[in-house]
C-alpha cells in the first residue's frame, strides 16, 4: 500500500493501534458488569440521656458511622459535661466532628458528613427623625 505524506504524518503523530476483536467463549462473556453507586443514606440517632450510662449506645452509633443528636435537657450540668467529653473523645478517635446546635442540643457526626451552619445577619434600617431647626 502506498501512503502519501499526509498519511505518513498522521500515522506518525497519531498511530493507529490494530487490535483483534475479543474472542467469545460463551454467553457469560457477553454480560457487562455494571455497578451503580448510590450515596449512603445518612442515619441519625436521636437520644435524650438521663444518666451517663445511657451514652454507650450513642458511642456505638458513632463507631458505626451513624450521626448522633443529643438533647441534654434531662441531665444536670456536671453529667452534661461528662457526656460531652466522652462523646468528643469518641469523635476524635473516629475522626468525626461535633457541632453545637443550641445550649442543650449537640450534633456528633461521623467522618464523611459535612455540617454547614449558616448564620444570617439581618440589618434593620433605622430612621432617625431630625428636628427641624427654626
Amino acid at each position: 500500500m502506498t501512503f502519501g505524506l499526509i498519511d505518513k504524518l498522521t500515522n506518525f503523530l497519531m498511530p493507529v493501534e490494530e487490535t483483534e476483536p475479543p474472542e467469545h467463549n460463551g454467553p457469560s462473556d457477553r454480560r457487562a458488569s455494571l455497578k451503580v453507586h448510590y450515596p449512603a443514606a445518612l442515619k441519625v440517632y436521636i437520644a435524650t440521656p438521663q444518666t451517663f450510662d445511657d451514652v454507650r449506645a450513642c458511642a456505638d452509633c458513632l463507631k458505626a458511622h451513624v450521626a448522633v443528636l443529643i438533647n441534654f435537657e434531662d441531665v444536670d450540668s456536671v453529667t452534661q459535661q461528662r457526656i460531652g467529653d466522652f462523646l468528643n473523645g469518641v469523635c476524635v478517635v473516629t475522626e468525626g466532628t461535633t457541632q453545637r446546635v443550641s445550649d442543650t442540643v449537640t450534633l456528633y457526626v461521623p467522618i464523611n458528613v459535612d455540617v454547614n451552619k449558616e448564620l444570617y445577619a439581618y440589618s434593620v434600617p433605622t430612621y432617625v427623625k431630625r428636628k427641624k431647626e427654626s
